[in-house]
C-alpha cells in the first residue's frame, strides 16, 4: 500500500559526489565574485560624470570624504580651473548659484558629537559647562532655520571619522550617553 502512495507523487532528486558538489560551490562562488565586481563598476560609473557635464554632488560628497583629499574642497571656478585667489573667510560669496555653490565646497568641516538638543539659551549654556566640567570640548549651536527650536549641544571637534567614532565608544561606556556624529561646516560654529 505505501508503493501505490509514492507511485502517485512526483519527485525529483539530485545526487552530487564530492566532485560535484566542490563544482557547485565553484561555480556559486565565481557568480558572487563577479556580481560583487560587476556592483563596484556599476557604482564607480554612477559617481562619474558624462563627458561635458559638471560633477554630481554624490561624486563630489564621495570624494570629500575620501581620507586626504582636500583638493575636492578647494574651489573651482566655473570653467573647470582651480581658482587663483582663495575667498576669505566670513567674505560672502559672489552672487549667482555657481559662486554659492563654490563657496560651499571651499567651507571646512569637522565632525562632532551631538549629545543633546534644548530649546532654552540658558539650558544649552549649562549643558555646554556641565561638558566642559567633564574635560571635554563641549560648543552650542544655534537652529539653522525659524522652523527649527532646538539648540544642539557637540562635544569635541574631529578631523577624521575614526577619532569621532573613539570618543562615541567612550561617551557610550563611560557616560552612560547615546550620542550621534554630525558633519558640521566651521562657520556654524559659535564664539565661545
Amino acid at each position: 500500500m505505501t508503493a501505490l502512495k509514492q507511485k502517485g507523487r512526483f519527485v525529483i532528486r539530485f545526487e552530487l559526489g564530492l566532485l560535484g558538489m566542490f563544482s557547485l560551490t565553484l561555480v556559486t562562488g565565481c557568480i558572487f565574485f563577479w556580481m560583487f565586481i560587476i556592483g563596484i563598476w556599476a557604482g564607480q560609473t554612477i559617481l562619474q560624470p558624462t563627458p561635458g557635464e559638471k560633477k554630481s554632488p554624490l561624486a563630489k560628497l564621495a570624494g570629500a570624504l575620501q581620507p586626504g583629499n582636500h583638493a575636492a574642497l578647494e574651489p573651482v571656478a566655473s570653467s573647470g580651473q582651480k581658482k587663483d585667489v582663495a575667498p576669505e573667510p566670513g567674505a560672502p560669496p559672489e552672487s549667482g548659484p555657481a559662486a554659492e555653490t563654490e563657496w560651499a565646497e571651499a567651507e571646512p568641516s569637522f565632525f562632532a558629537l551631538q549629545v543633546s538638543a534644548v530649546r532654552d539659551q540658558d539650558r544649552a549654556q549649562q549643558d555646554v559647562a556641565q561638558w566642559r566640567g567633564r574635560g571635554y570640548e563641549a560648543f552650542s549651536v544655534p537652529p539653522e532655520d525659524k522652523d527649527d527650536p532646538f539648540i544642539r549641544i557637540y562635544v569635541g571637534k574631529f578631523d577624521k571619522l575614526a577619532d569621532a567614532n573613539q570618543l562615541i565608544a567612550k561617551l557610550e561606556k563611560e557616560e552612560k550617553v547615546k550620542a550621534y556624529i554630525a558633519l558640521l561646516p566651521a562657520s556654524r560654529l559659535q564664539a565661545p
